[in-house]
């Protein structure tokens, strides 16, 4: 069973009602977050309005631009080497965009996902060199490239990096490599006062940097690139607080009313016209479609999408896109299939660290199956694909537990790694597999506790409160997303009386129930219909479930919900939805 934790505050909610003007009810959501505070709690609900702080406070930052600027003045030729994940396709659309709007000699090049994995690597190198490149800027990579720098100024490139990912430590000591410009906001000597962009908001501050610095007017290209940054932004889950909620909170709207063509076709093809696209939208149907490109063929196709001015071209890259995704799709359903196939014919759920490895597993979708199985069983889950001596992995983890120190931890037994408390990746000797996943396990430092999931309530909140109107006030809180995830409620004792089975193999439920004071209320659920069977077939019988689904349940079934607040738009007619969460039995 999962623990609920309700949140606590002692701070003075009425005075945070009185003096900012929300409900008590949204005070105390802001209350249990840490804005404790009328002027914390406004500055919240109105940080969008701010500018963000100078990019120049970024470490290199004015460095990195005025090396750029010097690249273009002198014509040299500029090549953006990206990665082929959401989050790099977009940092390289956003540097492409910069420059080329600056008359600047520059192309990219991202690599593929299985010939050569994440990063700089030593071949893409020599290309380029030939080329006649004189200045690689990485985008969304390069902070753990110092041997691939290195070898840049060797063969007489110059190289900035532009990256969000953590430092590479040698106990504690960062290791950062010696290119012209490292600009990183996880860097120990940061000033900036905020840390957790993805790459494309990297990207998207040094672009503002250069273009003051070139006495430019950034309006329109920041105009034009918020909705590429905010798709990067949502994508990667990074968290949606300081600099990154405002960017979003700005960003959506201008998705769907985005001038570049490609954006619309994309949001043609994918069946969101005339939609208000919200953060769902983008990281469940936009996102994974950008991704199919780099998973499935290259992030090419994706990348030129964002940069094509060719209508007709950007209609067929856009299907292509979509497309892709339905094969992702197949793919990810197959390999899930496999790995759930694998931890039960074995003895992995003793492992406090999941380690599959099979030569069936697709690589480009390792991650996904990563998130899916680590979901199912709330443990790190790490996924090793591929049949050559070298194996490529991705790892993705809970709350407790810090992934990217953890292969840290065993990087004597690694090729290389790196990444994300929550997300990484990591090269191994297939032969070296066994070994690993022993050490990571001996080493992980978990408990059983830390595998048993958590919902932290923000408020306790009878049904007949959860009215469309404080629905509509919620939105003040968004855009939903990491650290910033959208307000669980809780209420005690309710009867259920009816369930009606809905959506592919009947797994979506409307549940029908009352209060203690006969008042009826609806809720959907869209996760819990297996366990709430079990429960009602194991502590009432198999008939007590039938007559829930035929409405004629005489038991009296007491059941406490954790559920989220949302609204529900059919036949043009808004009405409030409540979504149940998770649920137990009540105490009647």
């Amino acid at each position: 069973m999962a623990k609920w934790m309700l949140k606590q505050t002692t701070a003075d909610i009425d005075a945070i009602t009185r003096q900012t003007g929300v409900s008590s009810v949204l005070a105390r959501i802001l209350a249990v977050r840490g804005y404790r505070d009328p002027g914390s709690a406004s500055a919240f609900l109105d940080s969008y309005k701010a500018d963000l702080p100078d990019p120049l406070l970024l470490p290199d930052m004015e460095r990195a631009a005025k090396i750029t600027a010097e690249a273009i003045g002198n014509r040299l030729k500029i090549v953006v080497f990206g990665d082929y994940d959401a989050d790099g396709v977009m940092s390289t659309v956003i540097l492409c965009t910069t420059l080329k709007s600056l008359d600047a000699d520059v192309s990219y090049y991202i690599p593929s996902r299985e010939g050569e994995g994440y990063g700089l690597n030593k071949p893409a190198i020599s290309q380029l060199a030939d080329e006649g490149t004189n200045l690689i800027i990485t985008c969304d990579n390069g902070i753990a490239s110092a041997d691939e720098i290195a070898f840049a100024h060797s063969l007489g490139l110059q190289v900035i990096v532009l990256d969000h990912h953590a430092i590479p430590c040698d106990g504690t000591k960062e290791i950062i490599p010696d290119a012209e410009a490292v600009v990183d906001a996880k860097r120990g000597d940061c000033q900036y006062p905020y840390r957790e962009y993805c790459g494309a908001g990297i990207c998207y501050r040094f672009s503002e940097a250069l273009f003051r610095m070139l006495q430019r007017d950034w309006s329109y290209l920041k105009e034009y690139c918020l909705p590429f940054v905010t798709i990067a932004t949502i994508c990667d889950i990074v968290d949606l607080t300081g600099d990154n909620r405002q960017i979003v909170k700005l960003g959506l709207p201008g998705i769907k009313d985005c001038r570049q063509i490609g954006m619309r076709a994309l949001i043609h093809a994918a069946g969101l016209d005339n939609r208000d696209i919200s953060t769902y939208h983008v990281g469940f149907i936009l996102g994974p479609c950008i991704n199919a490109a780099g998973r499935l063929e290259t992030a090419g196709i994706a990348v030129e999408l964002f940069l094509t001015d060719d209508e007709l071209h950007a209609k067929q890259l856009a299907e292509r896109l979509v497309s892709l995704n339905i094969a992702r799709r197949t793919l990810t359903d197959d390999g899930v299939s496999l790995a759930y196939q694998l931890i039960e014919s074995r003895e992995f759920l003793n492992d406090k660290v999941i380690v599959l490895y099979s030569e069936k597993f697709s690589e480009s979708v390792a991650g996904v199956i990563a998130g899916k199985i680590k979901e199912r069983y709330n443990r790190p889950t790490i996924v090793l694909a591929g049949d050559g001596k070298v194996v490529h992995g991705s790892c993705r983890s809970i709350e407790a537990y810090n992934i990217f120190e953890g292969l840290g931890s065993c990087s004597d037994l690694l090729i290389g790694f790196g990444g994300h408390p929550m997300a990484a990746g990591l090269t191994i000797d297939r032969d070296r597999i066994s070994d690993f996943r022993s050490a990571i396990n001996s080493r992980c430092g978990l408990t059983e506790e830390d595998f048993q999931k958590v919902y932290r309530i923000d408020c306790p909140l009878l049904p007949e409160a959860a009215s469309l109107d404080l629905a509509k006030e919620l939105e003040k809180l968004e855009p939903y997303g990491k650290e910033n995830p959208a307000p669980l409620f809780a209420c005690k004792n309710m009867f259920l009386q009816r369930v009606s089975l809905m959506g592919k193999d009947n797994k979506i439920m409307r549940l029908f129930f009352a209060d203690s004071k006969g008042h009826r209320y609806e809720a959907m659920d869209f996760s819990n219909k297996d366990q709430l069977q079990e429960y009602i077939v194991n502590g009432f019988g198999l008939k007590c479930w039938l007559e829930l689904l035929m409405g004629k349940c005489s038991n009296k079934i007491s059941l406490d919900f954790i559920y989220t607040l949302g609204i529900n738009l059919y036949n043009g007619r808004e009405e409030a939805q409540i979504k149940i969460v998770d649920f137990r039995a009540g105490n009647i």
